[in-house]
């Protein structure tokens, strides 16, 4: 297990489901960890660790990531959880609303998050000195780690029978933009990896049954007979904490549903 004593993670939808599940984690091994989410935490999440911040991750002045280096001077992990779940429409009957909706929470507000922590983990890059290969130094060196991102996707990344139009689209776009960023600045130390969940008993699915749409929710259902049972949140929770302390784990996929994906 890695040491996070001390390392500063921010976590995105840190007030309920996978990113308190996360948060308890990283604070439990000594983590000091700036909580994001647009509701307020529950009171018993409150630790002398952790900061909650109140943020919309869709505004990009609403990112407060300078309020975590005020605080705390560095940034060493983000994690992308927040997201929200769609009412299962097809194309032809997803709204204008429900579409942006799910792009701007599940896709842009990563993407605000990581624009804005990245160059920070820039600042403390130092660039390689220059490298000739010899018969006992045929490899370069491996840059030092100077920041971890673990971004939270969905099932419904890989696979089409497990939302909406909007959420699939939102969560495989995301999956697009971490691949990306993992091998963009894998040269300048930053990993960026990406967990899978399976049905997880979360409020993002407690909400999405309020109103499903009958026709939409039926074809998923039945798309998704061989989903082997919902997971855990803690189990996604500990894999994040794997992934951010991993020191040779670059653009990886890692799923947590019980052999959905390959169901």
């Amino acid at each position: 297990m890695a040491d996070f004593k001390d390392k500063v993670i921010i976590i995105t939808g840190a007030a309920s489901g996978i990113g308190l599940a996360t948060a308890t984690q990283f604070l439990s091994l000594g983590a000091k960890v700036a909580a994001f989410d647009i509701q307020s935490p529950p009171a018993e999440t409150a630790h002398e660790n952790r900061i909650d911040i109140i943020c919309d991750v869709t505004s990009e002045e609403a990112v407060a990531v300078k309020q975590v280096l005020d605080k705390w001077s560095t940034i060493d992990v983000l994690v992308n959880a927040a997201g929200i779940m769609d009412n299962f429409h097809r194309v032809s009957e997803t709204t204008t609303e429900m579409w942006n909706r799910c792009l701007n929470i599940n896709l842009t507000g990563p993407f605000n998050l990581m624009r804005a922590v990245i160059p920070h983990f820039l600042s403390k890059f130092v660039p390689p000195v220059p490298f000739t290969p010899s018969a006992t130094a045929p490899f370069p060196p491996t840059p030092p780690i100077i920041g971890r991102i673990v971004n939270i996707c969905s099932v419904a990344a890989v696979k089409g029978c497990a939302a909406g139009a909007a959420y699939t689209t939102s969560k495989h776009a995301l999956l697009g933009l971490s691949r990306n960023t993992s091998f963009m600045y894998t040269q300048n130390g930053i990993l960026t990896n990406v967990v899978i969940p399976g049905g997880v008993m979360t409020n993002i699915m407690q909400n999405s049954k309020a109103e499903p749409d009958e026709l939409g929710f039926g074809i998923v259902q039945k798309g998704s007979q061989n989903m082997p049972g919902v997971c855990d949140a803690d189990e996604v929770a500990r894999t994040v904490v794997f992934l951010a302390g991993a020191k040779d784990v670059n653009g990886a996929e890692v799923s947590v549903d019980r052999g959905w994906t390959i169901a």
